[in-house]
């Protein structure tokens, strides 16, 4: 039996391909529209750390709100199954449904796990392959559904239907010894708590189930938003990995979109990164490492750097509505990129990762390391490369710390600018890529601080930078806000998915901005904006009372990394 497949994609078998089995479109796809979704996945676990605050079958990251019984004064929370008091759940309908999914097979064994290992977590990989293996398990007797899933996917199909088996990579994970090792430790772990016979033929089947996940599964982190764990769904494991996609996955709770980031005609291959694919290509290949296989996209074979890439892609056109809408300037990008090698980007990217981590998790630690990384950056920094990795990185990490400073949060404001400005609009070029929303939004938070600031006279006593408070004491912040918050609905709405946190607060934010009294001008002009960018008032608008201010605050950026990295002083004329 095939595995069946949402609307819009199909699997294609070429014995003759390296590749073998790749997803095809089964019809034309625009740029952020949806090509398919997946809701029934096989495996859909949050992270083993927060197994606890995550609803273990939904995936919802918030606990639900009281019910009108509970007063006020007590906070919403997950209730823990009666049994195993491990997996949570936000309501009895996600744990019925857990039940009957998987926990029914799995809850006995974190009993094993609180008596032996003093825990009611397990690490997510050896959570998974336990799963498999009581699922397989209570599957003997011949049981249809979930069960049979299972088997196709992991052990291989009765009537020898070659696609519906997953594939593993055993033999490659084998010649790694590190990693090989790591993985018999873990699939030994899952057999011990699954309560299995430590026989060597289950040893070894937990062994290559542990490879097929590691092979086929999504890794659904998302920092940002409280995120985490694994998705693996047959299907949608059939997709190919290139550096240069014209597809990417979102995820919204226990359901994964595919969405179209590039032009899709019908019958072409569709092709997501498994990696960051705007590393430098040594560090995309060993990121490649674990998927044995080496990477052979046009962005690998001509070792195409982010600048490269982005000229030649067919979504710039996208950007007139954006924070980048000079569209010569991503044809033809700023900077002297003959000041830096190829192989010298592979070298600061090599030094840069060598780098210690910090000591603990206090700002100085982190100013310190930043302090580190901009040294190594320097090349790219002389060259004005930066959307370069890992200079973006750099960047973002030292404003998200500050974003959360007392003392920082005003200098934060100018870095996320530049990044929207003059670092991700290379690196992602389609404005409705999750990482320039993300950022944009993280503007109109911290323009929420400055604004505050700014109205009660406090600015200028937090910010030594007489520029940026001059900048902010004149600007139209709220337009700024109003203006950044529809860009970000929008595009946000060829994103994730509808309920995607980022984009649901600025939807929550827009509404709020537009609630205040007296803007109905600026409002209408902005609405009129939205309505037809190139419309001459609401295009002067924007130009003079968002993107210009804004462009501003991202000059400011520079020189602002330049006086805290290299030792000067923040105090600007």
């Amino acid at each position: 039996m095939a595995q069946a497949l949402p609307p819009g994609v199909r699997i294609h078998n070429d014995p003759s391909s390296p590749k073998r089995r790749s997803l095809r479109a089964t019809r034309a796809f625009s740029p952020g529209s949806t090509i398919a979704t997946f809701s029934n996945p096989l495996l859909a676990l949050p992270d083993g750390a927060t197994m606890r605050t995550t609803c273990n079958y939904c995936l919802r990251t918030t606990a639900p709100s009281p019910s009108p019984s509970q007063s006020a004064a007590t906070p919403p929370a997950f209730k823990a199954c009666t049994a195993c008091k491990a997996a949570v759940y936000c309501g009895p309908a996600c744990q019925r449904a857990h039940w009957k999914a998987a926990h029914k097979a799995e809850c006995k064994m974190f009993a094993r796990v609180r008596e032996q290992a003093g825990k009611d977590w397990l690490p997510t990989p050896v959570r998974a392959v336990a799963q498999v293996l009581l699922t397989l398990q209570q599957g003997k007797s011949g049981g249809g559904g979930r069960e049979a899933e299972m088997r196709r996917a992991f052990i291989g199909s009765a009537d020898g239907e070659e696609e519906d088996g997953l594939e593993g990579n055993v033999e490659g994970f084998k010649k790694d010894g590190e990693v090989w090792k790591d993985m018999e430790l873990q699939a030994t772990a899952a057999v011990v708590y699954a309560g299995l016979l430590q026989g060597e033929e289950v040893l070894e089947k937990a062994r290559e189930i542990l490879c097929k996940i590691q092979t086929n599964a999504f890794n659904r982190l998302d920092a940002d938003t409280g995120m985490a764990g694994i998705f693996l769904d047959v299907g949608l494991a059939m997709v190919n990995h290139s550096c240069v996609p014209n597809a990417f996955i979102g995820f919204d709770k226990r359901t994964a979109i595919l969405r179209a980031e590039r032009p899709i005609q019908e019958g072409e291959e569709i092709t997501i990164s498994y990696i960051d694919n705007t590393l430098p290509k040594a560090a995309r290949y060993e990121a490649l490492r674990l998927y044995h296989f080496q990477c052979d996209c046009v962005r690998c074979k001509d070792d195409l750097d982010v600048y490269e890439v982005c000229q030649s892609s067919p979504v710039i056109p996208l950007n007139s509505f954006s924070l980048h809408p000079d569209l010569a300037k991503l044809r033809d990008p700023p900077g002297d990129r003959a000041k830096v090698s190829k192989a010298e980007m592979e070298v600061i990217h090599k030094k840069w990762q060598a780098l210690a981590k910090p000591d603990g998790d206090d700002e100085e630690s982190h100013l310190k390391l930043a302090r580190e990384r901009w040294k190594v950056c320097r090349p790219l920094i002389e060259a004005r490369m930066w959307a370069a990795e890992p200079l973006p990185t750099t960047i973002l990490q030292l404003a998200t710390t500050w974003q959360t400073s007392y003392k920082k949060v005003v200098y934060a404001l100018p870095l996320f600018c530049f990044l929207s400005t003059e670092c991700d609009p290379y690196k992602f070029v389609a404005p409705f890529m999750p990482w320039r929303i993300k950022n944009i939004v993280a503007v109109v938070k911290l323009l929420a601080v400055t604004g505050e600031l700014t109205a009660s006279g406090a600015l200028a006593t937090r910010c030594s930078h007489e520029a940026l408070v001059g900048t902010l004491a004149t600007a139209d912040q709220v337009s700024i806000c109003e203006a950044l918050l529809r860009l970000a609905v929008h595009h946000g709405a060829s994103s994730v998915s509808d309920d995607w946190e980022v984009f649901t607060q600025a939807k929550s934010m827009l509404e709020d901005v537009e609630s205040l009294e007296g803007r109905e001008q600026e409002s209408n002009m902005l609405r009129t904006w939205v309505e037809d960018p190139e419309d001459p008032r609401g295009a002067a608008f924007f130009e003079n009372q968002v993107l210009r201010p804004i462009q501003t605050l991202s000059t400011f950026a520079v020189e602002i990394l330049e006086s805290t990295l290299d030792g000067g002083s923040l105090v600007k004329k």
